[in-house]
């Protein structure tokens, strides 16, 4: 009898473990499990509140109480003991929803077995991580935290509220919100690019993918009927079958109690997932990243599955060679539930810029752009009963922003969830409760004339050519014409003949040879085209594939190695850069001390030698960290420097005077071997102050050391790229006349002891103090993307105009050809684009561009794949 009444008791809880229903979505956790904090907040008179529910309010006022939105109008007033915020000069967004991130975790991935279900992201989650409160700049409210991507299938996700400086991690889980698990596709899980070491893991191919999937909800069903079998009958069998989370977790996915949101790139492994997915009874909820989920848009919202994207990431791995930015629209159009994603807490920072680009591609109205962001991730995670639109009822998660959401210009004020303000830019160190340091601040150096504006200007004292030209003249007539070095010009006329700028005024001062070719362009802007001086554009095609790059040399010291040879002019990512206004770069290889001689290229021609305008325009140096500790005083102590230190005294050496001494196969210095004249021959035109040398260093103690080291090589012409920290050195910089290539405009701050703000302010701070700043991208798929580096910068201190200078005519002259590109001036090149306005602007369209004088097509295999695929059926 005591053996009976135990199998009862076995079986009961067995049944109890074994969920039964097979419609009720799991909650990660249940409403009220756990007190969080929910505040009262009143946003007094809002200049807009955009809802993201088809309403956009002016001049009203917000009412938060316990957590929760309960009235919206003009004519409310605050309560007593409600904290107030004053909402004059502040739009009021939903707070962002990041479908796919992996902030706050302790760990990502648990790589050694395929199927991993069981497994719990709840389990590594860190509420303390720095990630959320960095998220919480950015605008982002919530976020799904997933599992790595090494697995078929992974581990069960969470989905969080950013509460930052929770004591129990359970507090910032989003109460409610359904349960989800993480699914793979792809290289990530076939693991192609990781397991190098001769370790291999089933599955190593698509199909082995396909088949472990089968396999695994297989053996779900056959553990499922086993237990249909059991409960059906207890008293039938001596005990109940043996329980397995790992099957229990894949039954829960078929019967619809945990949702399933896929990685995915190519478009037949997407097919390939729906259709198992339908075999076994359950469906894709979501497939996230989605690259080329534009293929069979179709087919996924036949399916019921929504596509989470990213916004223009491409060709960083082979796979991802087929993504165009155009997929979000396409996806749209189609009728797929369309978000866009993160993937990082970097982009999470930049979050609400991703809202301009379903709208520059593919022409996404504001408001589905602004719901890619808000509503529609809330409707793909079944939290849409709570937050991504701004209405009654709804909790109390917003953004207020600066400005308008769809102005490059606008930065993220205050973020506050559940009512309670937990970012503020301007009292940053209160809220965060811990020590912020005080950025260094300067007088504003005197600016340059307003670019954007539309005074027209006397006269320039080169209007007219030097020399008649020789070849057929075009006129670009009609437009507001930007010469970036003075003010704008209405109503402009712009000549070039034999591939250069022959004259620049208004209507009124410049006459229109009778012959030459006349191209209206009222309403529209003429720029100079833009240029990126720190890149490896045409020596990559894609990231991932070592035999499509030639960026990478063995070596630590290469001055002899030159980027042109390394130049393929056909690469797919030049026709993308240039579609955006990017009409010139510096490319250069990435490796090494000393990395080589940087090549200044057109993005125009069809061999290396056509696209040359300076074939060694500077040397690139990684500049070494000196031993020691990143706070310790800087020192030209450790190898690398000593070798780097050695090497230049050489070169001076060898400059005044090439020795019998100079032995070809002699070192160097230390652990510098077999390096021959040519090296030393390569250095004369760096150390002599013939050609610039870019040094890369980031934090503030290399650029103090390259200080040192420059006292000691006066005649170097010095330029800091990167620059990360050079705020904190920017006297010194503007002292000795060092310029900076500003990579930190889309960066995070490097230390928590400065406000997060502090990279996208460094630009500003070391304008004011007196330092040229230029920007670059360090890119090659989304060069492009340059002019959104000093827009950041702009929203955050640095004038417009200078902004906008330093993707142009700075940039020029800190490569030492300010006379021969950069801006609309008689004499240069004619390297000019045609937009619908602020190049800086994301939303603004480039219509034409003229490289040399000779207009270029802005076709790339992006507008390529949107022509066929937009309305494909």
């Amino acid at each position: 009898m005591r053996r009976m009444r135990l199998m009862l008791a076995l079986a009961a809880l067995a049944v109890l473990a074994f969920p039964v229903s097979a419609q009720q979505v799991r909650p990660q956790i249940e409403e009220g499990a756990v007190a969080v904090p929910k505040g009262d907040l009143f946003i007094h008179n809002l200049d807009a509140v955009w809802t993201a529910n088809d309403t956009v309010y002016r001049g009203v006022s917000i009412l938060i109480r316990d957590g929760v939105i309960r009235r919206i109008g003009s004519d409310l007033e605050a309560p007593r003991n409600v904290t107030v915020i004053e909402g004059a000069g502040f739009t009021a967004i939903p707070g962002l929803i990041d479908e796919h991130s992996h902030t706050a975790m302790r760990a990502v991935n648990e790589c050694t077995a395929p199927i991993v279900p069981e497994i719990r992201v709840l389990d590594a989650l860190d509420q303390e991580d720095f990630s959320i409160y960095r998220s919480l700049a950015g605008g982002v409210t919530v976020s799904q935290i997933f599992h790595g991507s090494c697995n078929p299938i992974g581990a069960q996700s969470v989905i969080i509220k950013n509460r930052w400086g929770m004591e129990d991690v359970r507090q910032i889980l989003f109460q409610g919100a359904p349960q989800t698990v993480k699914f793979a596709l792809g290289e990530n899980v076939t693991r192609k690019n990781w397991d190098t070491d001769g370790r291999r893991r089933y599955p190593l191919s698509r199909e082995g993918v396909e088949a472990a999937y089968v396999s695994a909800f297989t053996a779900a069903e056959e553990y499922r009927a086993a237990w249909q079998q059991y409960r059906s009958n207890p008293r039938a069998q001596r005990v109940p079958p043996r329980r397995d989370l790992r099957l229990e977790t894949l039954v829960d996915i078929m019967e619809g109690r945990i949702r399933v949101h896929a990685h995915s790139y190519r478009s037949d492994e997407i097919m390939m997932l729906m259709r198992v997915a339908e075999r076994f009874g359950f469906k894709i909820a979501a497939f996230t990243h989605v690259l080329e989920g534009y293929k069979v848009a179709d087919e996924m919202a036949a399916h019921g599955a929504g596509g989470s994207t990213f916004s223009d990431w491409w060709m960083y791995k082979l796979e991802a060679y087929d993504a165009t930015p155009y997929n979000a629209a396409i996806m749209h159009r189609h009728g797929v539930k369309t978000t866009l994603n993160s993937d990082s807490e970097l982009l999470q920072a930049f979050f609400v810029y991703e809202l301009n680009k379903p709208v520059k591609y593919g022409g996404v109205s504001r408001e589905d752009a602004l719901r890619m962001l808000t509503r529609y991730p809330a409707e793909l995670l079944l939290i849409d009963d709570k937050v991504g639109t701004i209405e009654q009822g709804k909790q109390g998660d917003i953004a207020l922003l600066s400005g308008d959401p769809f102005d490059v210009y606008t930065r993220v004020e205050k973020t506050i969830v559940d009512g309670i303000l937990y970012y503020d830019r301007e009292r940053e160190g209160e809220l965060r409760g811990e020590p912020v340091r005080t950025l260094p601040r300067f007088e504003p150096a005197p600016e340059v004339a307003e670019a954007a504006g539309g005074a027209t200007l006397a006269r320039p004292a080169s209007f007219t050519p030097v020399e008649a030209p020789q070849g057929p003249v075009t006129a670009l007539v009609g437009a507001t014409v930007h010469p970036v070095s003075r003010a704008a010009i209405a109503d402009g006329v712009v000549l070039v003949a034999d591939g250069r700028i022959t004259a620049v005024g208004s209507a009124a001062d410049v006459q229109v040879p009778s012959d030459a070719t006349v191209i209206n362009l009222a309403g529209k802007h003429v720029y100079p085209g833009m240029i990126d001086p720190h890149t490896q554009l045409g020596m990559v095609e894609i990231g991932q594939v070592p035999e499509s790059r030639d960026d990478r040399e063995v070596g630590r010291y290469n001055p002899h190695i030159r980027a042109l040879t390394g130049v393929h002019p056909h690469s797919e990512a030049i026709p993308v850069a240039r579609a955006n206004g990017i009409t010139a770069v510096l490319t250069a290889p990435a490796t090494g001390v000393i990395r080589g001689t940087a090549s200044l290229i057109q993005l125009k021609g069809d061999t290396p030698e056509r696209m040359a305008i300076r074939d060694r325009a500077a040397l690139m140096v990684d500049f070494p960290m000196p031993t020691g500790e990143p706070w310790e005083e800087p020192s030209l102590e450790g190898d690398r420097i000593e070798e780097l230190v050695e090497l230049f005294h050489r070169a001076t050496l060898f400059a005044q005077g090439a020795s019998t001494n100079d032995d070809p196969t002699a070192p160097f210095g230390p652990n510098v071997v077999n390096r021959d004249r040519l090296m030393l021959e390569a250095l004369v035109p760096a150390v002599t102050g013939q050609m610039p040398v870019l040094f890369e260093a980031g934090r503030e103690r290399a650029i103090r050391s390259l200080l040192l080291f420059l006292d000691e090589f006066p005649e170097v012409d010095a330029v800091v790229v990167g620059g990360d920290q050079a705020f904190r050195v920017a006297g010194e910089l503007a002292e000795r006349g060092i310029p900076v290539i500003v990579g930190s405009g889309v960066a995070l701050t490097m230390d928590r002891e400065d406000p997060v703000t502090a990279a996208w302010e460094n630009a500003g701070i070391l304008h004011a103090a007196g330092v040229k700043v230029a920007f670059g991208t360090d890119e090659v798929s989304n060069v492009r993307n340059l002019p959104y580096h000093a827009a950041r910068s702009a929203a955050y201190g640095l004038p417009r105009d200078v902004a906008l200078r330093g993707v142009t005519l700075t940039t020029a002259e800190v490569l030492g050809l300010g006379d021969q590109l950069g801006s609309i001036d008689v004499g240069k090149r004619a390297d000019l684009i045609i937009t619908t306005g602020d190049p800086l602007q994301i939303v603004t369209q480039v219509e034409r561009a003229f490289i040399a004088g000779e207009e270029v097509s802005l076709e790339s295999r992006h507008t390529r794949l949107w022509e066929a695929f937009r309305d494909r059926h």
